[in-house]
């Protein structure tokens, strides 16, 4: 990968059928036609690929999708309707492409009140990578919210969670990767700033 120019990678889950929203985020292909151990043995090798190559989904996100596929309960809570959501080209506003009807205009967003049931329809890479590294924050604001007002049970079981330490370490995981891909993008967009003002500069010496 690394020959071919690319300085990082991120996986999404394999989808054959049609999603419930007007996403076009599936294809009838044998690439993706993969069996319950196929896709275990996948994420095995993502997870490997991890120690060679810079992969952007968390190893937490990872393990989620994994439990997802041998059908067990999920830890992180999808943000989707909440923190994430999906636009389509219509400008209408759906909880994710999963879902099967939309919100409403994306002109109403601030009007849409939060979907916050959980759900586990599906295991798009950006809605469960997104979900992971958000989830501390998201319990923490919920915490904060809690002890406001007055409910301070609540607000302490918001953070002691084992699912908040995973996000946590996710986050901590992922930060270098980040900022190496910010400052790759710096420079990378002072280059090009670089060469546009070189071109002008040669346009009106030109004329």
């Amino acid at each position: 990968m690394r020959r071919l120019g690319f300085d990082c990678a991120s996986f999404s889950y394999p989808r054959r059928e049609p999603l419930g929203s007007t996403s076009l985020v599936y294809g009838d292909s044998e690439l993706v036609d993969l069996d319950r151990d196929e896709l275990l043995s996948a994420l095995d090798a993502i997870g490997r690929l991890r120690k060679r190559f810079p992969v952007l989904n968390p190893q937490a996100s990872l393990a989620e999708v994994a439990r997802y596929v041998r059908g067990e309960p999920q830890m992180v809570p999808c943000i989707g309707g909440y923190k994430y959501f999906y636009l389509d080209w219509n400008l209408d506003i759906w909880r994710c492409e999963a879902w099967n009807e939309p919100l409403g205009s994306v002109f109403d967003l601030d009007r849409i009140p939060n979907q916050r049931e959980p759900c586990n329809a599906c295991m798009m890479g950006c809605y469960r990578n997104a979900s992971m590294l958000m989830h501390a924050a998201v319990a923490a604001t919920d915490a904060a919210h809690a002890l406001a007002a007055g409910q301070i049970g609540a607000g302490v079981a918001s953070l002691f969670r084992r699912s908040v330490a995973q996000s946590l370490w996710a986050l901590i995981e992922e930060a270098p990767k980040m900022r190496r891909l910010a400052r790759r993008r710096r420079r990378t967009a002072a280059k090009a700033e670089g060469l546009t003002r070189s071109r002008r500069s040669d346009e009106r010496a030109g004329a």
